[in-house]
């Protein structure tokens, strides 16, 4: 699912805030905190990964770019600037919890599913070995869990978990992505589920790359 248009659009006083709230800290302490790189000098810079791909913020104008050096967009520059402005170091638990079980999570979790797990289970459906190719090309993990699973690092300290149920013969295979407990740490809930729609997405690509390439 598309995030909404006009949510985009009114991210800007957001973005704004994060640049300023970054610019009375040590971006050392920072980039310790968030688990990215600092790179002092002239010009100093973030880099920070996201699902992978390196993405850099210079310092101190905290304009985000692609891997590309194109600008991002800005739902990505209201992503990455609010991750650094939340992270506070917190280890990860590995354990996982579904979307409702973060704070305030519960009056996203409906909807969330909707346009994560339920669309990726629709994707797949009947189809694991498909679902197993797509989530090792989209730079999964094997995790222990449901009946296949894969860890993502969507950002240095989120780890996300995508878990595939197969009903079988008699109900309808499911998905969830979940979130480690300490994900609040990190980021608003209203991003996080973002972020596991994004995953969704990925996966669902990657699928559709292969079948072009064959």
């Amino acid at each position: 699912m598309k995030p909404n248009q006009k949510w985009i659009e009114s991210l800007e006083p957001a973005i704004n805030e994060a640049r300023e709230k970054l610019r009375q800290r040590d971006p050392a302490r920072v980039a310790e905190d968030a688990g990215v790189v600092w790179i002092p000098g002239d010009p100093s810079r973030f880099e920070i990964l996201f699902f992978g791909q390196p993405h850099f913020v210079s310092w101190p104008g905290l304009i985000v770019r692609k891997p590309d050096g194109q600008i991002s967009s800005n739902l990505d520059q209201a992503f990455l600037l609010q991750y650094l402005v939340l992270a506070d170091g917190t280890p990860p638990t590995e354990s996982w919890v579904s979307l409702g079980g973060l704070p305030n999570g519960s009056f996203y979790e409906q909807a969330y599913q909707g346009y994560s797990g339920n669309l990726l289970a629709r994707a797949f459906r009947g189809r694991p070995i498909d679902l197993k190719r797509a989530v090792e090309q989209a730079g999964g993990e094997p995790l222990a869990l449901g009946d296949l699973a894969f860890r993502y690092l969507a950002l240095p300290r989120i780890p996300l978990a995508l878990v595939y149920w197969s009903g079988g013969d008699e109900f309808p295979d499911s998905a969830q992505v979940l979130f480690d407990k300490s994900a609040s740490h990190f980021h608003h809930v209203e991003m996080l589920a973002h972020l596991g729609s994004l995953l969704c997405q990925k996966v669902i690509a990657a699928a559709k790359t292969e079948v072009s390439a064959q």
